[in-house]
């Protein structure tokens, strides 16, 4: 990518399914720095279609905010003039230009077909077929035919966007992977009656990514030639107990990128004026977070709970997991998060009685109407319960993901975005979804978790400027999203005891202050306030079996001198168990609830609810799911046509080596005292 010359100022556009988000950069006393931000209701659907319908209402809002004229006659200023009005340079992410629909082809169901599923979570899409030859072998030789008969009948209709072909380990056996390398090509193939009434044949050509035993790839491409785009890389299951997955990562990206970003159609005008060709926001926030655990030597969880889509990503130094759910959110994806978790799951986190069918309908009417904001505080309520499920399940699938990798998913660092949580009305609410969903855990080196709160949506934007200008990636990241955006920190106590008993005090030394205490009980949370500016020295005293970190059960753990910083809540103590238990008894429940949103400072008094009655899931016939619109639905998309210029899809180890060079590593420097 060429990088913008002289960079003054800078609009990036963040073009959600529902907002669009629009943010001025400018060079600040010699850093990039952000001046402001607007949001305006996408149009990229109908009546307009035209995404520039929204980005100029949002540079519009910022002209009239800062009194710098930005648009003129309809039309961006540009370049910059004299007189600071105007941008020198537009760039875009999009989270919405749909799901691409995948067909995962494999030997073994729980072998290769689960590490291509597991790849197939690195960007948009849609699972629309499995099909594994160890299916076959269950249905017997006498219904083999049938089998291959059905399988192509069933990708045939499917019509997918790209396959993915995967199977045997390396030394192992090839001709099982080109039996399924033939039953693909077979299904290209379709028979039809020209005009003249002759039979003919027609060859579909689809993307086909290989990722299998390499020893097979000549033959898998003779079998495929002239019937496939074939793009080969790395097996991604060489052995049983290896998995390596990023060669694939960034295969479906590039498909990604040349059949569906490439096609999108609203964005042609826009597409026009940009210094840098349209990437996907899970591009932009996957490549920022896997900077940020380089650069600070952490381990990073970056999530983003979005109307349509829920995305996790967990980077530490060399090792990158991205968990993207497309289909699964908190407004057009609540179908997909129904689908997944039933309705039960998402009444438990309700302190107020609700029955089923009054619960479904306003799920419902939130699928159908997601640009509806919560009018009421048991609104505000559902729409957070359902985050927690689809944090949840990206949660689940993130830790099978890093358990296949040898790793595990524990982190010193998260960052969270995504607008149900940005614009709670107070940050408790964020962060009891956080702690709730995510169950957040110590290992044998984190003794804490840094949480920030993403409130600008700035992991995009930072990633969106960090492929053209890596210094003003940095320094917005630093200045304005570090910096500005810290939620809490959160010490977890771990270890087995009765409800009520106490399970770890902590005493917080603030710098030219006073000295607070709070003791924490089992299956509780407790909060002491440090706000933004402050710094404090914490010491925590668990109780006899009880642990932070991997210091010994019942070890007092100190951290260095004033290395708290100050939050927007301060220091959470979670000393709940892992996994999280509720009751089972509904007013139990509520009470524990509503304790824990009292606890941070979300709610006060007393639990204003009755008691529920016993939560049952309504019976199918009287849920009419079908009539939610659901990205998470297996989807047939249309043939696209690659409209990106060439060369445009992205490398994120090259914009990786650009950041790196970029800025000097920091000082390590530990959180606590003891290792």
């Amino acid at each position: 990518m060429t990088a913008i010359p002289d960079l003054r100022a800078l609009l990036v556009v963040e073009i959600g399914n529902l907002v669009t988000r629009v943010t001025l950069v400018d060079g600040v006393e010699g850093e990039t720095r952000l001046i402001s931000q607007a949001e305006a209701p996408s149009s990229i659907d109908l009546p307009h279609e035209d995404a520039m319908v929204a980005l100029l209402s949002g540079a519009q809002q910022i002209s009239d905010r800062i009194g710098r004229q930005l648009v003129r006659d309809g039309m961006l200023i540009m370049p910059q003039n004299s007189e600071r009005d105007g941008i020198d340079a537009v760039v875009a992410v999009t989270s919405a230009a749909g799901m691409l629909g995948l067909v995962v082809v494999a030997i073994a169901g729980d072998i290769s077909a689960r590490s291509a599923l597991r790849a197939s979570r690195s960007t948009y899409t849609s699972i629309l077929q499995v099909v594994t030859l160890d299916d076959a072998a269950r249905a017997g030789a006498s219904a083999a035919d049938s089998w291959i008969e059905r399988q192509v009948q069933t990708l045939t209709q499917v019509a997918p966007d790209c396959l993915l072909l995967a199977g045997g380990l390396e030394q192992g056996a090839e001709d099982a992977v080109v039996r399924l390398a033939h039953l693909i090509g077979v299904t290209s193939t379709n028979s039809l009656i020209d005009d003249t009434g002759q039979q003919c044949q027609e060859v579909t050509r689809r993307p086909i990514i290989y990722a299998g035993n390499s020893a097979a790839r000549g033959r898998v491409e003779e079998a495929l030639s002239g019937r496939a785009d074939l793009t080969i890389v790395d097996n991604l299951r060489p052995s049983l107990e290896t998995e390596h997955l990023e060669p694939t990562y960034e295969a479906l990206n590039t498909i990604y990128n040349q059949r569906i970003l490439g096609a999108m159609g609203a964005v042609g005008d826009l597409r026009r004026i940009l210094a840098a060709p349209l990437q996907t926001v899970s591009m932009a926030s996957g490549l920022m977070t896997r900077f940020i655990a380089e650069q600070y030597q952490r381990t990073v969880l970056t999530v983003d709970c979005g109307a349509a889509n829920t995305s996790l990503y967990l980077a530490r130094s060399g090792d990158y997991a991205p968990v993207v759910l497309a289909g699964l959110g908190t407004g057009l994806g609540v179908s997909g998060v129904i689908a997944e978790r039933g309705l039960a799951q998402i009444a438990r986190w309700l302190p107020f009685p609700i029955d089923s069918r009054e619960l479904m309908h306003r799920l419902l009417n939130k699928s159908l109407r997601p640009y509806l904001v919560p009018a009421t505080r048991e609104e505000l309520l559902i729409e957070l319960a359902v985050a927690r499920e689809a944090l949840a399940i990206g949660r689940d699938v993130l830790a099978d993901v890093v358990t296949h990798s040898n790793k595990d998913a524990v982190y010193d660092l998260l960052i969270a975005g995504g607008s149900v949580l940005s614009h709670a009305p107070h940050p408790g609410y964020a962060a009891l979804v956080l702690l709730d969903s995510l169950q957040l855990m110590t290992s044998e080196t984190v003794m804490s978790v840094e949480l920030h709160l993403d409130t600008l949506s700035l992991m995009a934007v930072c990633g969106a400027l960090a492929a053209n200008d890596p210094a003003a990636a940095v320094s917005l990241f630093e200045r304005d999203l570090l910096q500005n955006t810290p939620l809490a920190t959160c010490a977890i106590a771990l270890g087995e005891g009765r409800a009520g008993e106490p399970a770890v005090t902590a005493e917080l030394a603030i710098v030219g202050g006073e000295t607070l205490r709070v003791s924490v009980a089992h299956g509780a949370i407790g909060r002491l306030p440090l706000a933004p500016g402050q710094y404090g020295t914490l010491t925590l005293r668990p109780a006899a079996g009880v642990r932070i970190g991997r210091n010994a059960p019942g070890e007092e753990v100190p951290s260095e001198i004033a290395a708290i910083r100050g939050s927007t809540l301060g220091v959470i103590i979670d000393a709940r168990d892992r996994p999280l238990q509720l009751p089972d008894a509904p007013y139990a429940r509520q009470q524990l609830l509503w304790q824990w949103l009292v606890a941070l400072g979300a709610e006060q008094g007393e639990l204003p609810y009755a008691e529920a009655a016993p939560f049952e899931e309504p019976p199918l016939v009287d849920v009419p799911v079908e009539v939610a619109i659901s990205p998470r639905s297996p989807r047939v998309s249309e043939p696209k046509i690659d409209t990106s210029p060439p060369g445009s899809s992205p490398s994120i180890d090259k914009d990786l080596a650009r950041l790196r060079q970029t800025v000097e590593q920091p000082k390590k420097r530990g959180f606590f005292r003891r290792s």
